[in-house]
C-alpha cells in the first residue's frame, strides 16, 4: 500500500492518498502544526469532505492555537484542563476524605484571597510572575495571611502535577516571609486585673454569664476556643468534657478537657439555665474579650496585645510553674505532637484530674474569687 502525500492545499494542510487492500482509493487531510517545540499531524477530514470545509476546520483550529498558547488538538488531557476552582474542589474532597478539621479555614482563605485572582483561570495559565505579584500585594495587608494562602496554592498545584495537568509548580521558588514565633502570656499582674474585670462585669450584668464563663474556661482549661464552642451538654461528664470531633483526632480518639473545681462550678451554674444545646451557647467571646482588655489598659498598658489563643499559652506556662511535666501538660491541652508518645505511655485519668486541680490553684493564686457570683 503506497501513500502519496501532497502539500498543494496550503503549507499547513497535508493531503494523504493511498489505495486500500480492496483496491479503493482513499484520501485523508491532516493539519500540520507545532506546539511546545513538537511537530504534530492531526487528521481533520476524509476524502469526501469538500476542500472549503477542510480549510475552514483547519483555520478554526489554528485560530484557537494562536489564542491559547498551550492548546494541542491531539492532547485531550490538556484540552480539558481544569480551572484553579476545579482543582481546589478536588483538594477539599481529599481533606474531607481524610477528616481534616481545618477545612472551613482553608475555604475561607481561598474564597477571600485566592479565588478572586486565580479561581477562573486554567491551571496551566497561572505563571510564577502572576503568583509573585499576587503574593507581594497580599503581603502588604498581612504577611501571615500571605504565607498561609501561598501554602494552599502550592498544595493545589502539587495536586495538579499528580493529575498531570501541569509539569511544574509556579509557587516553588517564591519564599514565604519569616514569622516570629509568638510567646505571649499574661503576667501575674495582668492575670489578676483580667479576673477582677471579668468578675466585675458579671456582677453588674448576669446576662454575660455565658461569655464570661467562656473566657474563664479558656483560662483554666487550656482548651482551644473551637473545642469549648462546640461542646454540648451530652459531652459534659462531670470532671471533664469529652469531645469526639476535634483538631487532633487523627487516631479517632476522643479529647478530654479536664475541669478543676472552679470550672465545674461554672458549668453547674450554666446547667441551671440550659438555654442552649451547647454548654456555652456562643461561638466566640471575642467581643467581650476586646472590651475587657480595653478596660484593663489603664492598669496594664501592654495587656491590649494578648489574644484569646494566648490564654492557652499562659495555661502551658502555668503548668510548667506547677511542676507538671510536658507530656502531662500536652495531654491536658490535647497537643497533636504528643500523639505518638501517648501510644507508648498512658496517662491515667486520675493523674490528669490531679494535674488540672494543681494548675487551677496556680492560676487562681492571688485572685480574689467571689463567693456568690455564680449563685
Amino acid at each position: 500500500m503506497k501513500k502519496i502525500t501532497s502539500d498543494k492545499l496550503n503549507q499547513s494542510i497535508k493531503q494523504v492518498a493511498w489505495t486500500n487492500s480492496k483496491g479503493q482509493k482513499q484520501i485523508s487531510y491532516y493539519l500540520k502544526y507545532t506546539v511546545n517545540g513538537k511537530r504534530r499531524n492531526m487528521k481533520i477530514a476524509n476524502g469526501g469532505t469538500s476542500i472549503q470545509l477542510v480549510r475552514k476546520i483547519a483555520s478554526e483550529l489554528q485560530a484557537r492555537m494562536l489564542l491559547e498558547t498551550n492548546y494541542d488538538p491531539l492532547n485531550k488531557k490538556i484540552n480539558n484542563l481544569p480551572t484553579l476552582n476545579n482543582l481546589f474542589d478536588k483538594y477539599i474532597q481529599q481533606l474531607t476524605l481524610n477528616k481534616r478539621k481545618t477545612i472551613s479555614e482553608y475555604v475561607r482563605l481561598y474564597e477571600k484571597d485566592i479565588k478572586p485572582n486565580f479561581g477562573n483561570l486554567l491551571i496551566n495559565s497561572i505563571t510564577r510572575a502572576d503568583v509573585k505579584d499576587w503574593f507581594d500585594n497580599l503581603s502588604v495587608r498581612s504577611k501571615y495571611t500571605a504565607n498561609r494562602c501561598l501554602t494552599i496554592l502550592r498544595t493545589v498545584f502539587e495536586l495538579a502535577i499528580d493529575y498531570e495537568y501541569v509539569n511544574q509548580n509556579p509557587t516553588i521558588r517564591i519564599k514565604k516571609h519569616a514569622e516570629t514565633k509568638r510567646e505571649r502570656f499574661y503576667t501575674q499582674h495582668e492575670k489578676i486585673i483580667l479576673f477582677e474585670e471579668l468578675f466585675r462585669r458579671l456582677e453588674n450584668d448576669k446576662s454575660l454569664l455565658h461569655s464570661v464563663s467562656f473566657l474563664l474556661l479558656l483560662i483554666m482549661t487550656g482548651a482551644r476556643k473551637s473545642e469549648l464552642a462546640k461542646a454540648t451538654w451530652e459531652d459534659w461528664k462531670g470532671d471533664y468534657i469529652e469531645i469526639k470531633n476535634h483538631k487532633t483526632d487523627k487516631y479517632l480518639k476522643t479529647r478530654k478537657i479536664w475541669l478543676n473545681c472552679q470550672s465545674r462550678s461554672l458549668i453547674e451554674a450554666l446547667a441551671r439555665q440550659k438555654k442552649y444545646k451547647t454548654i456555652l451557647g456562643i461561638k466566640n467571646p471575642k467581643k467581650l474579650w476586646n472590651s475587657v482588655k480595653l478596660a484593663c489598659v489603664r492598669f496594664c498598658p501592654n495587656i491590649a496585645d494578648i489574644r484569646l489563643h494566648d490564654l492557652r499559652h499562659s495555661f502551658a506556662t502555668t503548668a510548667n510553674s506547677a511542676d507538671i511535666d510536658y507530656l502531662q501538660t500536652g495531654e491536658l491541652m490535647g497537643h497533636k505532637s504528643l500523639n505518638m508518645m501517648k501510644r507508648y505511655q498512658h496517662i491515667e485519668d486520675k493523674t490528669s484530674k490531679r494535674n488540672i486541680e494543681k494548675i487551677g490553684k496556680e492560676i487562681l493564686c492571688g485572685v480574689n474569687l467571689p463567693t456568690t457570683i455564680y449563685q
